[in-house]
């Protein structure tokens, strides 16, 4: 079987499990747009994590608030969807394999990273974990080759996350990462501003979108409660719109998943993403804009 996933660290851990539990051939990357959209050919055979389902998958995984009110839902399928801190740990429950138990560490992390339940010395600090989710994720802009994915399943099914980070491959992307974030703070002051409750930061005047933590921003406008993210990405000719509550002021009542539903985007009641024609992009920005402060 194949899988059908993010390349993030969600998305990593799963496939980790997943390559454990069934008979894996191949990883393939997908963006969400293109899931909703329909046009990843899918088969039998795929495994969808993290993404949106597909009537001709085998099995779905899923845990994004969105997907609950799309239409079609599926009534029958083989896999598991609900909310849960992390794709991962639906994975992990629906397997239930006494074996994992030395995952603990690692999927206590995960949830952590991808619910965002993370402190100020995890944003400014990060360690074990989280510092090796900063080289794979994609909404930093310092996402993960195919190649560094595929080796960090099995480093990570072999070896601790010390071991992990002490290989000169990570090394060297961890030394880089950082690098940039030095450059990527700059720039985020440069193109961010404060509309009410929200941090708008539009990276659309920059030839390439810096690399950077994307919890950054709450530590540099601790008044902001929300922040709004935009910049070329996903489909040839959009503009992503990312969404997210502060991970360090969260009085944002608004469910972002749900907001962005409405914009043919998705995600879970604190973060999600869409994606807009870039002719249309200011006034789609504007309106989320006014709805998140008006919640």
């Amino acid at each position: 079987m194949k899988i059908i996933t993010r390349g993030d660290f969600d998305g990593l851990v799963c496939c980790v499990l997943l390559t454990e539990a069934e008979k894996i051939d191949g990883v393939r990357f997908v963006h969400p747009k293109q899931m909703q959209d329909r046009i990843v050919e899918v088969t039998g055979e795929d495994i969808i994590v993290n993404l949106p389902y597909h009537p001709s998958c085998g099995m779905w995984f899923d845990h994004h608030i969105s997907e609950m009110d799309r239409e079609q839902r599926p009534e029958g399928f083989k896999g598991r969807y609900g909310l849960a801190p992390s794709c991962a740990r639906l994975v992990y429950e629906y397997y239930a394999m006494p074996q994992w138990e030395r995952y603990a560490g690692l999927m206590a992390d995960v949830d952590k990273i991808d619910s965002a339940q993370l402190t100020l010395n995890d944003i400014l600090r990060p360690e074990g974990w989280v510092k090796l989710a900063n080289t794979v994720d994609p909404r930093t802009g310092f996402g993960s080759s195919h190649d560094f994915f595929q080796k960090l399943i099995e480093w990570i099914r072999e070896l601790p996350i010390e071991d992990i980070l002490a290989i000169d491959e990570v090394k060297d992307r961890t030394r880089e990462f950082y690098k940039q974030q030095i450059d990527f703070e700059g720039k985020l002051k440069k193109h961010s501003y404060i509309n009410g409750a929200v941090v708008v930061t539009d990276f659309r005047p920059l030839q390439e979108t810096p690399v950077g933590s994307r919890f950054l921003v709450y530590a540099l406008y601790p008044t902001a409660n929300v922040s709004v993210r935009v910049f070329y990405g996903g489909p040839q000719g959009m503009v992503t719109i990312a969404v997210g509550h502060s991970i360090l002021n969260r009085t944002c009542a608004v469910d972002v998943g749900n907001l962005l539903a409405g914009y043919g985007g998705g995600g879970h009641a604190g973060a999600g993403s869409c994606g807009v024609a870039s002719d249309k992009a200011d006034d789609v920005i504007m309106e989320i804009v006014e709805r998140l402060n008006a919640n």
